[in-house]
């Protein structure tokens, strides 16, 4: 969090100092913003505010809803990282023709949403394994997944919108199903944890929660694996 910080401040520094030279040595508004559009050196600069904006939003967001994080979760989204990267290469790859600043900014974006998805599934597990979690920590949990499932429904309105508006096979396909699955996996985890919460009121009796929660997780998996293989017929 202290190199966060650091680096923020450093960012911030840099940004303010490139805004000024722009507006100084251009004079009017206009010319200012036609330099920082243009020169490398701003847009490098400007980037790379808006991926510290991102980062500190995402911290904040982690430190609201989950507080700090366990050995387990960092691992966890240590090992997702790299795969997920890939998987975000490979696509790239794919929408290479469509590659601007824009869609930079939206996969690490979508990198970000991701990362929290993992942390939720993660935390309702460690509450599942729990003898006793206080009231907070439930409260907080439901709370996340809410945040979570509304961010996913306003992206994937967002993508879906952009794609009817343009009808051909862009990013914003690339970006529908990807926050369709993360909706998905959202609303899993949250009838997961229902599970749990009926299983301790129950007080550990309910004896058929395995079998619901195979066939949960069951239907979770075909509706991704359709949703997959939906992405790749319309792409190939």
């Amino acid at each position: 969090m202290m190199r966060l910080r650091t680096y923020a401040g450093v960012s911030s520094v840099a940004t303010l100092a490139i805004i000024y030279h722009a507006f100084n040595s251009r004079g009017q508004f206009y010319p200012a913003m036609v330099y920082l559009s243009t020169s490398k050196i701003s847009l490098v600069l400007l980037l790379n505010m808006g991926l510290v904006i991102m980062c500190i939003l995402w911290q904040l967001t982690k430190r609201l809803f989950l507080g700090s994080l366990r050995e387990a979760e960092v691992e966890r989204l240590n090992e997702q990282s790299w795969r997920e990267l890939m998987e975000i290469l490979f696509a790239i790859t794919i929408f290479r023709q469509d590659f601007s600043v824009t869609f930079l900014a939206m996969v690490t974006a979508l990198l970000l949403i991701k990362a929290l998805h993992w942390l939720a599934q993660k935390r309702v597990e460690y509450i599942e394994t729990t003898p006793s979690v206080n009231y907070l920590s439930h409260v907080r949990i439901v709370s996340f997944l809410g945040f979570l499932l509304l961010v996913d429904s306003l992206f994937l309105y967002s993508s879906v919108k952009h794609l009817l508006e343009t009808r051909q096979a862009s990013v914003s396909l690339f970006f529908s199903f990807e926050y369709m699955i993360l909706a998905t996996t959202t609303v899993s985890t949250f009838v997961k944890y229902v599970f749990y919460v009926s299983d301790m009121l129950m007080e550990g009796q309910w004896e058929r929660k395995p079998v619901y929660t195979f066939y949960m997780e069951l239907v979770r998996d075909l509706l991704h694996l359709s949703m997959y293989l939906c992405f790749f017929l319309v792409i190939f």
